[in-house]
């Protein structure tokens, strides 16, 4: 998520001094050198789909000279965690409880790893409501979609992670 900051900051501050074909040119190339970097470092072809993403959106705006192709991007990332999340669900594989259990200084229970693993389709929810208000946000002002897409979905999540945290206090996990 911290790459989408830089990203729109990138975008708005890029866009005041430079045509979008010049800003979509330099995006191409920083997402092409990022995909090479990925490619050498890590054979798992999920972590190349943002890279691609981006080196794809550069080249059209490159091509096309139109600012607006930028906000798809944030889109398409939303709509990765979407599919993350609901593919765990569907296929009954979560993969929540073996990231967190990775967090180092941090002893995890049993019973909290199983309810971080039962949380998928709450984050499926989430991050679906996510996704429809980046579409939304394509339709948006410049101002807007760079509003929500650098603070507004920290904030959408943070909410979302804290009230999962209250529920299970709650609940006591």
């Amino acid at each position: 998520m911290g790459i989408t900051l830089l990203y729109v900051l990138f975008i708005v501050v890029g866009l005041r001094f430079f045509p979008p074909a010049q800003i979509g040119a330099v995006l191409f190339f920083i997402a092409i050198c990022w995909l090479i970097y990925d490619l050498i470092r890590n054979s798992d072809i999920r972590s190349l789909a943002v890279p691609v993403f981006a080196a794809v959106i550069g080249a059209v705006v490159w091509y096309i000279d139109s600012a607006q192709l930028f906000k798809a991007l944030p889109a398409l990332i939303s709509a990765l965690f979407f599919i993350k999340f609901t593919d765990a669900v569907v296929r009954g594989k979560p993969f929540l409880a073996a990231m967190v259990k990775k967090t180092p200084k941090i002893e995890w229970t049993e019973k909290k790893l199983a309810y971080i693993d039962s949380s998928h389709g709450y984050w499926a929810i989430v991050s679906g409501i996510n996704t429809a208000i980046q579409i939304i946000m394509l339709f948006a002002p410049m101002s807007v979609w760079a509003l929500y897409t650098t603070v507004g979905w920290y904030l959408f999540f943070g909410t979302a992670l804290a009230t999962q945290i209250i529920y299970g206090k709650i609940q006591g996990v």
